[in-house]
């Protein structure tokens, strides 16, 4: 603090000084006209003890402000303790004055006058406190207010009243709430904060409609998400722009700020009932386990590491070929851990076929879960290869390196692309889907889980279409009539260990996603909330399918069918067709070959191996050619 910092602080110091000093004698002068008033006016001894008398109740006044903290409050930012602790130096300095005149022979000074003045006292010195916070609650002028957005708050608890607080007294932010919603019934008609309850949340589109609201905050507290979905739906026939309001909890743990309103993302329309795992079965089947994970520092990845993290592994074994995550994913773990249970990376390809065995025999895993893959159709149609070396021979090196070492579960991580493949990524799928259905079931059990689209995975076209909205569209669809369905990563990274407890060896898991969603609609939605109009502020374009896309993605073949397991969510896709899975791995081996010949075309031969199981049926169905005489007799 510099020297004219110093100088205007006293000043202001000096200058409350003296308006709390004026409003003392000020409250004792009036007192004396009202106690006097009518009776010949006050007695001129009466205003020659408030000459000498008056400067020391201030003084006494002063003490107790300094001594209770009243000058060290901030009072544009003052509570109710604060404004207690003011009542509370009232009645002390009061009290004490009643209990002095009370002593004396002669009082000129009534006793009526000290109880009087303490009533205008507090009235004056609270008004000077309070004027701050008032100041700041009001609005300087008309060019302010036509800035200014109402606000609708879904949820008057403690979110709801610090973003109420918050709005009312931050200044520098063009909003003020205007009225509250929430389904307590003793808050309904109420005022929260000076603000009305205007219902329960079924009164949000009135309340938008007579509020003239701006904006809608929800500030609801963590609960299920169909509540969230629900509210969604009755203001999105309003077209104003929605906005969520983190939880107290996150403020505290530094996750969030106070005040701060984010805007609704493509997981929030999205998201369903948490699926609940069976915690003890997961456990059974991780605890005291040398776990092997690859991809690992995938969107994906990081997550089923920390779930894994959580059931006591003795051994976590992360393979990647991304340096930086990986790095980071161990920092992580060897911290959540306490370095009690070892943390090792391995920086190696998983289409390094010697170096994956060399890592499978050091570390020994027991439960492997196998996420390493290259993800994006639209690469794989432009780099067949690759679809072939880490996704299809990577596979099946996983699958060997653990059937050698014994590891008692491996899971892989499959894609409904896989049904009825029309692009490289589904065919590589669905090929690791019919390996890990024919591995041999010496002491190592495969299994397979078929995902849905991932909401929150890095790189989905979910994500884009946040980045294109932000950079004010347009907005890119494939086809009007395009549709997915959709789990979290939280959804997954539970269905994968799910899937390690239940297997049995062949399976191929799915988590019942629910109902299809439109692309195109949640597009349309994602702007609406965002307080546009589709095709008018945010334009849609529909480009076309590209290779290897669907209008519609189904979750099972026809020569499937889905069956119960022993969680009410999950189900297994059961195939009535068998093939050799020796001549499978065989065939596999050979295309390896044959690639690093330059012979064949890679993309047929992998959508090939993909109907593999198909051509063994076909092949075994296929009729015996007609004989020559039989031939001529026709």
């Amino acid at each position: 603090m510099n020297d004219l910092q110093r100088v205007q602080r006293f000043r202001r110091f000096l200058f409350s000084l003296t308006l709390d000093v004026g409003i003392v004698i000020g409250a004792y002068a009036l007192a004396l006209e009202l106690k006097f008033d009518g009776e010949g006016g006050v007695p001129q001894e009466s205003w020659q003890t408030l000459l000498w008398a008056g400067p020391l109740i201030a003084l006494a006044y002063l003490l107790t402000y300094q001594a209770l903290g009243v000058y060290r409050t901030a009072w544009q930012y003052g509570s109710l303790r604060d404004a207690v602790m003011l009542v509370v130096s009232v009645a002390l300095v009061t009290a004490a004055i009643l209990i002095i005149n009370a002593l004396l022979p002669k009082r000129p000074l009534p006793l009526t006058v000290n109880v009087i003045s303490a009533a205008f006292i507090l009235l004056g010195h609270g008004a000077v406190r309070m004027f701050p916070r008032l100041w700041s609650m009001s609005d300087t002028s008309e060019a302010t207010k036509e800035k200014i957005q109402r606000v609708l708050i879904v949820g008057a608890g403690d979110t709801g009243q610090t973003l109420a607080w918050e709005l009312k007294n931050n200044r520098s932010q063009p909003y003020r709430p205007v009225a509250f919603v929430d389904d307590n019934t003793a808050l309904i008609n109420k005022r929260v904060h000076g603000i009305p309850v205007a219902g329960n949340r079924s009164a949000i589109p009135d309340a938008i409609r007579d509020y003239k609201i701006d904006l809608v905050a929800i500030a609801l507290p963590p609960e299920p998400a169909p509540g969230l979905q629900n509210v969604l739906k009755l203001i999105e026939p309003s077209k104003v722009p929605v906005r969520l309001v983190p939880a107290a909890q996150d403020v505290l743990e530094g996750r969030a700020s106070r005040g701060e309103m984010r805007e609704i993302t493509v997981e929030d329309l999205l998201a369903r009932e948490p699926m609940d795992v069976d915690v003890e079965a997961c456990r059974a089947a991780i605890a005291g386990r040398a776990v092997l994970i690859t991809g690992a520092a995938g969107s994906i990845g990081l997550e089923l590491t920390r779930r894994v993290m959580s059931y006591g592994p003795t051994a976590l074994h992360l393979i990647d070929s991304n340096e930086t995550g990986l790095h980071e994913l161990r920092v992580e773990m060897v911290q959540q851990s306490g370095g009690d249970i070892t943390v090792k990376p391995w920086l190696v390809s998983i289409s390094d076929r010697a170096s994956l065995q060399e890592v499978f025999e050091t570390a020994r895993p027991q439960v492997v879960f196998h996420l390493a893959a290259y993800k994006h159709i639209r690469m794989m149609e432009e780099n067949p290869d690759q679809a072939l070396e880490t996704n299809v021979l990577g596979t099946l090196n996983v699958f060997e390196a653990a059937q050698s070492v014994e590891a008692e579960k491996v899971v892989f991580l499959s894609s409904h692309t896989a049904v009825n493949p029309a692009s490289l990524y589904g065919a590589s799928k669905r090929i690791g889907e019919l390996l890990t259905s024919s591995m041999p079931r010496a002491k190592t059990r495969f299994c397979s889980v078929r995902l849905t689209n991932v909401i929150d995975a890095r790189g989905t076209v979910l994500h884009l279409f946040e980045r294109q909205i932000q950079g004010g569209g347009p907005i890119s669809v494939t086809d009007p009539q395009v549709a997915r369905y959709f789990l979290t990563i939280a959804e997954v990274a539970g269905l994968v260990i799910q899937a390690a407890a239940l297997a049995r060896g062949g399976e191929i898991f799915l988590l019942d996603t629910g109902e299809e969603i439109r692309i195109g609609e949640l597009a349309e939605r994602l702007i609406r909330f965002r307080g546009m109009e589709p095709g008018k502020d945010i334009e849609i374009i529909y480009t076309g399918l590209r290779p290897g896309e669907k209008v519609s993605e189904a979750l099972i073949t026809e020569h499937e069918s889905l069956e119960p397991t022993a969680h009410p969510r999950v189900l297994t896709a059961t195939s009535s067709l068998q093939f050799s899975g020796a001549e499978m791995r065989a065939a596999i081996r050979e295309l390896e070959v044959d690639r690093r010949r330059r012979s064949g075309s890679v993309p047929a031969r992998l959508h090939a191996l993909a109907r593999f199981d198909l051509q063994a049926v076909e092949t075994r169905k296929a009729p015996e050619p007609e004989s020559i005489e039989t031939q001529t007799e026709t």
